[in-house]
């Protein structure tokens, strides 16, 4: 405890960071417009007040902490006339430059309205390394969700950025952190943004400001509106049930939202984001060639396989004196129906999913000394935190969704159980579960791979709390220095259950053996203090940071299990950026690090198709995931409207928690790569942006399986050691390429067809996408072997072509607008997964002729006619019974390639939706 002290109060002496993800600046200069001098002691004002500074001797100011968007800036010197810029836009991360020129004698004021470009690109006091989407970008490209839009950025892999696995990112919404950690790695983060509520999101990826940890590859900053200032709504819906078989999967969304004042300078916004999927998750698989597969009818259209989710925001902004309070509560909730390709005849015990999560957070903010070259600011965030997350088996099944909105919660066997943590009950076979059979619904009728009657009896619930509060000071240094210094604490509570084969009672039967559940309840803790300055001479800028992080998973008093201590970790982050011609050079190094998953901390207990209990004893003791990133960028505008960016980094990753299979652990892992970004703006009615990334992510570890563990005694009696190993990490994409276009006719634009312009107000925005195939590990048929070094193997590259095309439309006076929306337009089929024993999405004939022979030895007997087995037609004889080798085998064979369909191997399919949004 003391050297946590001693260590805080070191960092509390040093200057501290570089500007909040969350906020810009502005900066500039005052000159009298007739002289072309220097005003000294000019105010400038945001917002009436609520921020501000005053111009130094050379009539340089800078206002720090700038919240993200539109802002009114005025300044007043004695003398000159006052100005006002409206409708400035400041963006997170960078600095506005707005320069003045004030006229003197005058008493009127004046209003310029101004729509101020930033020169970011250039400004040596950016050094981070931003990939950012407004709120009106999404509405307008071929994307639906945050997630989706962030996935666009160079060196992302779905939600794994620049190499590092799932769960090694940090999601920072308003400033203030939001993660998973029981289990970021293998589950959602709980909640979703919905698009209408954002201000802008970005990607952040070199070194970031000691302000935020809890992440090793990356930050996602979210920046919401704040309410306007007279009210506003959206409206808008989505579907594709007008569209015929094969494009229809029962796709319905609605989207409403309004944000306005309400009372005394009171101001809410709010918004409802809703969506329901008969099919949640559509798969791009070949069609079955027997037709008596029953998906040759439809095989679009995966059975028990729908999805619901329902996410409401709202933000309520208030006066505080010359200060603002912000509120924002969220609420998402996502339930799915998860088709299991055993229960494909009786989906009814196949299983489900429910996560829900609620967040509630606080923001206040206090400025001191606007009048003075040397403010100081202080932010104050209060966040809470709510997580559960049920999977397992349906009490009943879900009554009819209306529309986008699910009609009804689901709930789950054994729920109560889990959510008291009920072990002792659990003990026994769990009421409201039957022991699965084999199904005699399928055509095939044999008893064989498809099952009825009962579930997996899986119960698995976990329920994560977290109330954070942060505390972030700015001090003004002129206009050539910015200190920061803060600390956060989190309290937590971590509440697992797990149950598996909850049909049967624990220990050993004649064909089971059934694990106890497990079971945890603990409330670890975690703090943080970081400091950190930034300093510009002339136009070189220093940025340097530290950051000291500690957790302590605190496992309940009693407990087996062995008692970790505090762990701790010291995080040293700088930057070097200057100004050459037309660009801006950036050198960082920064050194990340986050606790693993509190899973690897705790008991657990799995099952699999093959109805075998396993068990996995957790390791309190497991310490930080740890990453030290190099970085040089080189930014250039070459003309006013386009912008290049090439960035070059290295990354090492140290203790890995359960990267690779078989329990591996790698020592440590390297990323190497090179991000190219282009950009033109839009102009003339057209813009594109255009990124490529080369990358390679490498493990090295002593031992890569268990053969290379043995330790062997050589000719000459000397002990030989198993060398290093080095093989691809996880997401070790080499290379990805994006292009995002967008273009607009002008509303007189286009043929004239009876006097009016059909095309024009079009809009047409294109995303296209080439990836090369992720690594993946082959391993011998019962899986317990592995097949050369981990992820020695590669899929296929993957493509997609996605378009949307809106026509504006007025409707009574309403603005707004209809929209197609297709995704995957050419309709590719891409490979997202292979059998790890063959390498190819499906089993080969030899691989489904031993599963049907080794069926047939199981089940042998014939069927008799009175049999709801018996199938008529496999009655070759007609003698009443389907008997024989003759008769059974090429049952066996058909339910075997019907098992063995490859449905999640493929990517999604063309998808089609129409749209129509009004705007009051």
């Amino acid at each position: 405890m003391r050297v946590s002290l001693g260590i805080a109060g070191v960092l509390l002496i040093v200057a501290a960071p570089l500007a909040a993800q969350t906020s810009g600046a502005i900066a500039g200069r005052v000159r009298d417009a007739l002289t072309g001098e220097a005003v000294r002691a000019a105010l400038i004002r945001v917002d009436g007040g609520r921020q501000g500074a005053a111009t130094d001797t050379v009539g340089a100011f800078r206002v720090r902490e700038v919240r993200a968007g539109w802002h009114r800036v005025e300044v007043n010197a004695v003398g000159f006339r006052p100005l006002i810029h409206d409708s400035v836009l400041v963006r997170s991360g960078e600095t506005v430059t707005l320069n003045f020129e004030l006229h003197p004698h005058a008493v009127a004021v004046d209003s310029i309205l101004v729509e101020a470009k930033t020169d970011v690109i250039l400004d040596p006091l950016a050094p981070q390394d931003l990939q950012r989407i407004t709120a009106e970008e999404i509405r307008r490209l071929p994307v639906t969700t945050l997630e989706e839009a962030v996935a666009l950025s160079a060196g992302a892999v779905g939600e794994s950025y620049r190499g590092g696995r799932l769960g090694e990112q940090a999601f920072i919404l308003d400033g203030l952190g939001v993660k998973n950690q029981v289990d970021a790695s293998t589950g959602p983060l709980g909640i979703r943004i919905p698009p209408d509520i954002l201000t802008e999101a970005s990607l952040v990826t070199n070194a970031f400001s000691a302000r935020y940890g809890q992440a090793v590859s990356g930050l996602i900053n979210v920046v919401t509106k704040d309410p306007g200032d007279h009210w506003q709504s959206r409206m808008a819906y989505e579907s594709d049930r007008p569209l015929w078989n094969g494009w229809d999967y029962g796709m319905d969304r609605a989207v409403a939202t309004a944000s306005g004042p309400v009372w005394r300078g009171i101001g809410v916004l709010a918004t409802v984001d809703a969506d329901n999927r008969l099919d949640a998750d559509p798969v791009n698989a070949p069609r079955p060639t027997d037709p008596m597969d029953p998906r040759s009818a439809s095989p679009w259209l995966l059975p028990h396989n729908g999805g619901q989710r329902m996410n409401v925001a709202a933000k309520i902004t208030a006066p505080l004196g010359r200060q603002t309070i912000r509120l924002f509560g969220l609420r998402s909730t996502d339930q799915r129906l998860l088709f299991d390709p055993a229960y494909k005849y009786d989906p009814v015990f196949a299983p489900a999913q429910r996560v829900r999560g609620d967040l509630l957070s606080g923001h206040v903010q206090r400025a001191f000394g606007n009048n003075s070259v040397n403010p100081m600011t202080v932010d104050l965030r209060v966040g809470w935190f709510d997580r559960e997350f049920l999977r397992g088996t349906l009490s009943q099944a879900p009554a009819a969704a209306f529309g986008p909105f699910a009609s009804s919660t689901f709930h789950f066997l054994g729920e109560d159980l889990a959510r008291h943590r009920n072990t002792g009950g659990a003990m026994n076979a769990v009421a409201g579960f039957t022991p699965p059979e084999m199904s005699a619904d399928t055509p095939w009728g044999v008893p064989a791979f498809f099952l009825s009657d009962g579930s997996r009896g899986e119960i698995s619930w976990n329920r994560f709390q977290e109330l954070r509060t942060q505390l972030d000071v700015t001090l003004g240094g002129g206009r050539n220095a910015d200190f920061y210094l803060g600390g956060e604490f989190a309290s937590q509570h971590v509440e697992t259950f797990q149950r598996v084969k909850a049909f049967l009672p624990v220990g050993f039967t004649s064909k089971d053996s059934v694990p106890p559940p497990t079971t945890s309840d603990f409330r670890p803790h975690s703090g943080a203090v970081y400091a950190e300055t930034q300093v510009r001479v002339e136009d070189i800028a220093f940025t340097f940071g530290l950051r000291y992080d500690q957790f302590d998973p605190r496992p309940p008093a009693g407990s087996t299990t062995q008692q970790a201590g505090v762990q701790r970790s010291i995080n040293p982050r700088i930057a070097v950026s200057t100004v050459l011609k037309n660009a801006t050079f950036v050198a960082s190094i920064g050194h990340f690090s986050q606790p693993p998953d509190f899973q690897y901390l705790v008991d657990a207990a799995f099952d699999d198709t093959l109805r075998t209990g396993r068990f996995r004893r957790g390791n309190p003791n497991l310490g930080f995931e740890s990453a030290v990133q190099y970085e040089f960028s080189l930014r250039m505008r070459p003309t006013p409207i386009t912008a290049v960016r090439a960035n070059l980094y290295i990354k090492r990753l140290d203790g890995l928690v359960a990267s690779v299979p078989l329990g591996l652990d790698p020592d440590f892992g390297t990323v190497k790569g090179v991000e190219l970004l282009f950009e033109r703006d839009i102009t003339r009615g057209w813009g594109v942006r255009v990124t490529s990334s080369l990358m390679t992510a490498t493990a090295t570890a002593t031992n890569a399986f268990q053969i290379l563990r043995r330790i062997r005694i050589g000719t000459l009696g000397d002990t030989i050691f198993p060398a290093r190993v080095e093989f691809p990490l996880d997401y070790d994409r080499r290379l990805a390429l994006t292009v995002v276009g967008q273009g607009r006719v002008s509303d007189q634009g286009g043929p004239r067809v009876g006097g009016i312009y059909p095309l024009g107000g079009l809009e047409a925005a294109a995303i296209v996408r080439y990836n090369s195939g992720l690594p993946y590990t082959r391993t011998n048929a019962t899986g317990d072997t592995l097949i050369g070094l981990p992820n020695s193997y590669r899929l296929p590259a993957e493509k997609t072509f996605d378009i949307l095309l809106r026509r504006p439309l007025s409707v009574g006076g309403l603005r707004g607008g209809m929209y197609l929306d297709i995704r995957n337009f050419f309709n590719w089929r891409n490979l997202e997964s292979v059998r790890r024993d063959s390498g190819t999405p499906g089993a080969d004939p030899g691989t489904i002729l031993s599963m049907a022979q080794a069926a047939y030895a199981a089940n042998p007997d014939p069927i008799p006619y009175e049999s709801p087995r018996y199938r008529r037609w496999a009655d070759l004889n007609s003698d009443g019974y389907v008997a024989g080798a003759g008769e059974l085998m090429p049952l066996y064979l058909a339910a075997a390639r019907d098992f063995g369909q490859p449905l999640f191997a493929y990517g999604p399919p063309r998808l089609v939706r129409l749209g129509v949004e009004f705007a009051f």
